[in-house]
């Protein structure tokens, strides 16, 4: 049987249990991670087709990715808030990461990046195709991550391995992938086009300067750095979608 990765890229970012042989690299799960983030937006899809408020279909959408991937980002953004807001030096942010309590710096960050995505969704639901592309793009973002840096921590960590195994070529596929699909919406003349361009500029930049952060301070990237990266690219996006839509709208 052929070790592709896909559903071990399911095992990993949802609670879907996707039957398949473990991959005996986990590098081969970062192909995969486009179509996870466009699984999980196509849930966004149904929910933003509910005849309820906006508001609430938004915090539906949140809620419904949040159950959906276990929670797995929004932890490591809490973990990484707290180590980068609390330590002073490597070793001391990457202790306060590692520590499960939760403090001030992570319910601040998590309450106004939810509030954030909330009523930024809310103003995009009649955008369909972004509800798809957005979170494919965010974890796009962390293949990126991943591919273009080191792992922070000496020994075994959550995503030690996908760090070390990982190199540039393993960012092509997903990003041909992100092509492709703004190709389709170009040729089809969505007024998703444009934004979602937009989207993909604002989550880059907000993914480069995650990692410049990251770099300085703790010398690479943890799996909560990469967790922190998928919420922060994919509300940076919700945002840059938006604003291009307010600036010609």
């Amino acid at each position: 049987m052929i070790e592709t990765g896909f559903s071990g890229a399911f095992r990993t970012l949802t609670r879907f249990p996707i039957p398949g042989k473990e991959t005996a690299r986990e590098s081969r799960t970062l192909f995969w991670f486009p179509l996870v983030g466009s699984v999980l937006g196509a849930f966004s899809v149904l929910l933003a087709l509910l005849p309820v408020p906006s508001l609430v279909r938004s915090s539906l959408i949140i809620a419904c990715s949040a159950y959906l991937t276990r929670g797995f980002h929004l932890d490591g953004l809490c973990d990484v808030a707290d180590g980068f807001g609390g330590g002073w030096t490597k070793e001391a942010t990457l202790r306060i990461m590692r520590d499960s309590s939760v403090g001030a710096f992570a319910l601040i960050t998590l309450v106004c990046t939810l509030l954030v995505q909330v009523f930024v969704i809310a103003e995009l639901l009649d955008y369909l195709p972004l509800l798809v592309f957005v979170p494919a793009l965010a974890r796009t973002m962390v293949v990126v991550a991943t591919g273009l840096s080191s792992y922070a921590r000496e020994g075994e960590g959550t995503a030690s391995s996908l760090v070390s195994q990982s190199g540039a070529g393993h960012i092509v596929g997903p990003v041909v992938q992100l092509i492709l699909f703004l190709a389709l919406l170009f040729l089809r003349e969505s007024p998703s086009f444009a934004p979602a361009c937009s989207a993909s500029l604002f989550a880059l930049v907000m993914t480069g300067f995650l990692l410049h952060k990251s770099k300085r301070r703790i010398g690479g990237v943890t799996g909560d750095v990469l967790g922190a990266i998928e919420v922060l690219s994919e509300s940076a996006a919700y945002l840059g979608a938006l604003m291009l839509l307010t600036f010609t709208g």
